[in-house]
């Protein structure tokens, strides 16, 4: 896939969505193609089940506006940022979140995986939101797979301290779409520090990234207690690096479920 087709994907899926144009969002993808709205979920299969989904999913949406930010094309691959405002059963929402797309050879999608956060008030998106680094001397899947090994470390040893060493001195990191920025480095441990003391037993694992120029997607899932409680958190990281691979942005989105789940077929991959 190159730009240019993306930007004509994600053009038609915008304007399916704001019309609930169940119809034409089947002509972007194969007819057996997999579409997954949840990592808990099963996934809804073929055209028939896009259809079924999308026709339910969008019944009771009003005023729908969307947003892409700028996609990773990464070969097939295809991560990017959304940012929906709408009116779900007349309350307001904001919808946000990562979609995770493989592209067969004629342009339709096989392939999509979502991962979001919602609130129930209308939030517009920061100014730094949806930017990434387009630069293509950048070494994107390179630094990504060093970071993703590093911090996924970090992690499963519960050391904050290590965790943000992978950051930049100046980073600017959102953990979660709606909350204030974590500043620099120091910004990252604070955080990290605070999310790490609530967990135990963490057995996380990382995706294969996506990755273009100096920006990447990666997806992670780990199982965890959490304050005590079984727990798996389920995300994607949308980085921008430094060109020594040091995380310079970073927004995350996730799941928090209660319970102990492994990743489904075909996860990461």
């Amino acid at each position: 896939m190159d730009r240019q087709r993306v930007d004509a994907w994600l053009e038609g899926y915008r304007r399916a969505w704001e019309q609930a144009d169940t119809p034409a969002v089947l002509g972007l993808f194969t007819t057996d193609a997999s579409y997954r709205s949840h990592p808990l979920r099963p996934a809804h299969t073929g055209h028939d089940g896009v259809a079924a989904y999308w026709a339910g999913a969008t019944a009771d949406q009003r005023d729908v506006r969307v947003r892409f930010g700028d996609p990773i094309v990464d070969g097939h691959r295809v991560a990017v940022e959304w940012w929906t405002l709408m009116r779900a059963g007349g309350d307001p929402v904001a919808l946000v979140g990562c979609l995770l797309l493989a592209f067969a050879g004629d342009g339709r999608c096989r392939e999509l995986r979502e991962c979001w956060n919602v609130a129930e008030e209308l939030v517009d998106p920061p100014a730094d939101w949806g930017r990434l680094d387009p630069d293509p001397g950048g070494r994107a899947a390179e630094h990504a797979r060093r970071w993703a090994q590093g911090y996924e470390a970090a992690w499963r040893a519960g050391d904050p301290e290590a965790a943000a060493t992978r950051y930049a001195p100046d980073a600017h990191y959102r953990s979660e779409a709606f909350r204030d920025p974590h500043l620099g480095r120091d910004g990252v441990l604070a955080y990290t520090r605070q999310a790490y003391a609530a967990e135990a037993d963490q057995d996380p694992r990382f995706g294969t990234p996506f990755a273009s120029g100096a920006s990447a997607a990666v997806e992670w899932w780990t199982t965890t207690l959490e304050d005590g409680h079984p727990a798996t958190l389920i995300g994607t990281s949308v980085l921008t690096f430094t060109p020594d691979g040091l995380v310079a942005t970073g927004r995350d989105y996730w799941f928090l479920e209660p319970g102990t789940h492994r990743p489904f077929d075909g996860w990461g991959g």
